[in-house]
């Protein structure tokens, strides 16, 4: 039963960076290598205080033609957020609708539509329908930079060369020279894009990606998403020049602001606007939270009000309902929260930076002050709610609250292999201690143009995985580390697949005891970024039905640029255009004959 594909087509320019007074402080404004002007200007679409003129968000329209010309009929309304569409004259449901327990990996269809990029801060919000097939012409303005655009936690099924990473899928995208992304939405939730080259996604390169889905929850007034980042008001290149030359001892680069879709003060400054957005009494709205940061994770609350979590990463989950949501960086969540009736006061939203998981500029609890936002109806100059103090430490939710709506099939059906083995008898596994041998690339060789020298070149760390069948094992182990280095948390973002978490555990990974001790085999929580407790190990299980070269890697800024990554090439033999594919080869060409390469 196929859909009819729809194309959703965008152009993107990565561009220099327009001004953003309230945020950056005087500085030369030509820094290389990006060039990123003094100030950052945020998308017109987000009001700031005093100008309380909260426009509604518009509604975006999904059409399945095909469909649609046959009787189907959408189902998503507010007291059945759950359906999408569906046959009403048929008498099976199961398998005549879509909807959140449907496998979301088989629906595609077609339409046209176009919006641009160009300069603002977060990029502008791409929205797509499950399963429209998204085509993005990105354009490079950087006269210093190559660049590549990520799409995180977009499986990228069956197209692997479009998942946006220089070195492993592609070159870097020289200047004034363009590269189309083209892939299927195949997923549904939010998320976002960023750079993928050096140090640029810090730097401002990064917007949200929303693509509109069913829900495991009914909700009034979708508020769109609010992405949270930490700000550096130097270029980002310059503190990661600082990371690589500290001594080992010292904490990486500090971060000096934290903005909410754009906006946020001067870290330690009363000065300038916040973000603000308005709920409208008695209504559940919903809120796509997306940490897109480069070394804080955060904790997220509204000030009186419960979160109900819906849906993590791009994965739904049966509703919970907490306080305060840890969120670290590269995690997103969709949490519903009710507007209350009484409208007398408004209330902050709070981005605090997670203890003992932030390098932030300025230690103390007085930093919150410039961490605010808030939401309410009011024109009062701040709100003056304020909350118990926050001491969660850098740790998600429990891992027995959080259930996804389905896991197809069971782990424990892999068949034996050769090598070490824990949990289900006889499944093989990949253990990766961090920090001992970095990744290192030359971008004008991308794996997926030269798998064999790839595989022999040990600062490429690459892991064949020929398994076509049960699950692919990894744990990731953060021992102490060497010298004096500092112990601190990792989140671990996987590319091509999200993954279950079978066990996170803040000691020594021990095989004869850590999977006893620690593992859930009974429906465990399913994501594409999960964080190594400080000192301790993470373990996740994924399927190998997606061939490909993809990224395993921190998604601390310093980290993953410094080489804390490894590569899974899943089914070499099976890749798409496996070595061939010209698109890729005149990229390629391009950037070994611009002025850059060579200096990457």
């Amino acid at each position: 039963m196929g859909w009819f594909q729809v194309t959703v087509e965008f152009v993107l320019q990565v561009t220099q960076l327009n001004p953003f007074s309230s945020i950056i402080v005087d500085q030369d404004a030509s820094q290389k290598p990006l060039g990123l002007p003094k100030e950052v200007s945020h998308d017109p679409g987000f009001p700031s205080v005093p100008d309380v003129n909260v426009q509604p968000k518009a509604t975006f329209e999904c059409h399945y033609p095909e469909l649609e010309a046959q009787g189907w009929e959408f189902c998503n309304t507010e007291t059945s957020r759950d359906c999408w569409i569906r046959d009403p004259t048929a008498n099976t449901p199961s398998f005549t609708q879509y909807d959140v327990r449907t496998n979301f990996e088989t629906r595609r269809h077609r339409k046209d539509q176009g919006k641009y990029f160009n300069g603002t801060y977060p990029g502008p919000v791409i929205e797509a329908c499950w399963g429209d097939q998204l085509v993005i012409h990105v354009t490079n303005k950087l006269a210093d930079n190559g660049t590549t655009i990520h799409w995180h936690g977009i499986r990228q099924l069956g197209t692997n060369l479009m998942d946006g990473v220089n070195g492993v899928t592609q070159c870097p995208i020289a200047p004034n020279d363009t590269f189309t992304y083209n892939f299927t939405a195949m997923q549904y939730g939010h998320s976002w894009y960023h750079s993928h080259y050096s140090s640029q996604y810090p730097d401002g390169v990064a917007g949200p990606l929303v693509i509109h889905g069913p829900s495991s929850a009914d909700w009034d007034i979708d508020l769109g998403p609010i992405m949270i980042t930490d700000w550096v008001h130097e270029t980002a290149f310059l503190a990661f020049e600082a990371e690589m030359t500290k001594n080992v001892s010292d904490p990486p680069p500090a971060t000096d602001s934290i903005l909410v879709n754009g906006i946020g003060h001067y870290n330690g400054s009363t000065d300038g606007p916040y973000y603000e957005t308005v709920f409208t009494p008695g209504k559940n709205h919903t809120l796509k939270l997306i940490n897109g940061a480069s070394g804080t994770s955060f904790n997220f609350r509204i000030d009186g009000h419960n979160l109900t979590v819906i849906a993590n990463d791009l994965v739904a989950v049966q509703p919970f309902t907490v306080e305060e949501l840890f969120i670290g960086i590269g995690q997103r969540y969709t949490v519903i929260v009710e507007g209350k009736n009484d409208t007398s006061t408004d209330y902050w939203m709070r981005t605090t930076p997670a203890a003992a998981c932030n390098f932030f500029g300025i230690a103390g609890r007085g930093r919150r002050s410039c961490l605010k936002t808030w939401v309410g109806s009011q024109t009062t100059p701040v709100p003056t709610s304020s909350p118990p103090y926050s001491t969660r430490l850098c740790r998600g939710v429990s891992i027995n609250t959080r259930r996804t709506t389905s896991l197809e099939t069971p782990l424990k059906q892999g068949s034996p292999q050769e090598g070490p083995i824990f949990g289900p008898p006889g499944a093989p596994y990949v253990h990766w201690k961090l920090g001992k041998d970095p990744l290192w690339l030359d971008f004008d060789k991308p794996t997926i143009l030269n798998v064999n020298e790839s595989i022999n070149n040990p600062l490429y760390r690459v892991v064949e995985e020929r398994y076509d069948h049960g699950f692919i094992y990894v744990v990731l182990d953060s021992p102490d580390p060497p010298r004096d280095s500092p112990i601190i948390p990792h989140p671990m973002h996987l590319h091509g697949s999200d993954f279950v978490v079978l066990g996170q555990g803040n000691t020594t990974w021990d095989e004869a005891t850590s999977p006893e001790q620690y593992f859930n085999y009974e429906n465990p929580p399913r994501r594409d970024t999960a964080m190594i407790p400080a000192g301790g190990f993470l373990v996740m299980a994924f399927r190998p039905d997606n061939p490909g070269a993809w990224l395993l890697h921190c998604h601390i800024a310093w980290h993953a640029s410094s080489g804390l990554a490894v590569q899974l090439l899943v089914r070499p033999t099976r890749i798409p255009k496996f070595g061939k594919d010209t698109e890729t080869q005149r990229v390629c060409k391009n950037w070994v004959e611009s002025p850059l390469w060579g200096a990457d």
